[in-house]
């Protein structure tokens, strides 16, 4: 099984590498939120060490900060939405302030769910 998840992990390298090739560096600040998803699980498959669980630590608090700043982007967009009557009808409402705020829900939910996962890494690096 460690080998077929190298093995996997490798092909995904290499893809990763070639994509580099053609595309900006891999800077954590300038991925996309799904991309940083991506290469989160992905350090979650092979880590073993300590250093490396505690890497995937730092990684779930960056993450979990993203997502915290993505749903609070949302909720001000709800609000903004909130002080305008025709958002408030029944017409507009559901894919103005009750959208934003389903998103705002999510992407909080998912920054608790990472900090959870930094916390419980943190405890396996030590």
């Amino acid at each position: 099984m460690k080998a077929f998840a190298k093995s996997i992990l490798f092909a995904g390298v290499l893809v990763m590498g070639a994509n580099g090739l053609m595309a900006a560096p891999a800077d954590p600040t300038n991925m996309s939120l799904k991309q940083l998803v991506k290469q989160t699980r992905a350090l979650e498959a092979t880590a073993e060490a300590p250093t490396q669980h505690k890497a995937l630590a730092a990684e779930y608090r960056q993450l979990a900060q993203r997502q915290l700043t993505e749903s609070n982007k949302h909720a001000e967009e709800a609000a903004w939405y909130a002080r305008f009557p025709i958002y408030s009808s029944a017409k507009f409402r559901a894919i103005t302030i009750d959208y934003c705020q389903r998103l705002a829900d999510r992407y909080g939910n998912d920054a608790q769910r990472s900090e959870q996962m930094a916390a419980h890494h943190e405890a396996l690096a030590n």
